[in-house]
């Protein structure tokens, strides 16, 4: 029974890490795509100010030179939409990964207003493409209404593509959530505490004497796994001598650092300093 206590402590911390990383993936997945959108949108503009020109040149072939040039531009524009569009694709496909299906939804509808755009834009592309080498005035009219024509329907899929991926973001919030509960339900505090202490290394001890503090009686640091956990005893009230233990896991190493030794900008106070680097990494246990 205590060997299938340890398996599901392992199995627990190992989901809870992964799950959390996940979520990270697809929320970093999420802004690479709006990094992408706004790069697009950008290219766009540039391409939309190269077609007004035609407008204002005279002659034939300054028109046909700016039409060039705003194909070039809708050219980076649908290469940018592309590489939104495959992003968005992945922060689905990581959303589907941790059964966050409000949030992959919202992520496969981006994708499909970026393909849209995508596709929109190289009709865009065709028109101007036609109207650097049109000689007919008349003709070369249609080429660039039809080019902006196109580029504005692409511009309104981009912008339903962002709100996708807001939408996206806001359900993942509540995922996250769902994963923190639902991890938390895997094993309790005392057992997660018991197996941290006894299998993980006891890297550093700091006593009531150092810490000087109305509240903080000890604070052990525990390595396992390459990952860093903190045992904190904290004093019932401020003249007590009960405590009660508590543990905090997956502590970034420079949180620990800055809470042991103090760093630029960091309070005198051990008790402060363990509010702003520790006490935010309390486990998922129950």
């Amino acid at each position: 029974m205590r060997y299938k206590t340890y398996i599901l402590i392992l199995l627990t911390i190992g989901l809870t890490n992964d799950c959390f990383s996940q979520v990270e993936n697809v929320i970093s997945e999420i802004e690479d795509s709006f990094d992408y959108y706004k790069s697009s949108f950008k290219k766009i503009k540039s391409g939309l100010e190269y077609i007004n020109q035609c407008y204002e040149v005279e002659g034939v072939s300054n028109i046909q030179s700016y039409a060039s040039y705003a194909e070039s531009e809708i050219s980076s524009a649908k290469r940018y939409a592309g590489y939104a569009e495959d992003e968005a694709d992945d922060a689905e496909s990581e959303a589907s990964d941790i059964e966050c299906s409000d949030a992959e939804s919202s992520a496969g509808d981006a994708e499909d207003h970026f393909y849209d755009a995508s596709r929109k834009l190289g009709n865009a592309i065709s028109e101007l493409s036609s109207a650097s080498y049109e000689d007919d005035t008349d003709y070369l009219s249609d080429y660039l209404s039809n080019a902006k024509d196109y580029i504005n329907q692409a511009i309104r899929d981009l912008n339903y593509g962002v709100d996708e991926l807001n939408s996206s973001i806001e359900e993942l919030k509540d995922c996250s959530v769902n994963v923190r509960n639902y991890s938390s339900n895997q094993v309790s505090c005392e057992e997660l505490f018991e197996f941290i202490t006894e299998k993980g290394y006891k890297k550093s001890t700091i006593s009531s004497y150092t810490l000087d503090s109305s509240w903080l009686h000890k604070v052990t640091a525990y390595t396992y796994d390459y990952k860093t956990y903190v045992v904190a005893e904290i004093k019932e009230n401020e003249y007590s001598y009960r405590t009660k233990s508590y543990i905090f896991c997956d502590i970034p190493s420079s949180n620990w650092s800055n809470f042991k030794y103090g760093g630029y900008g960091e309070s005198d106070s051990y008790g402060e300093r363990f509010h702003q680097n520790i006490f935010k990494y309390k486990c998922n246990c129950n």
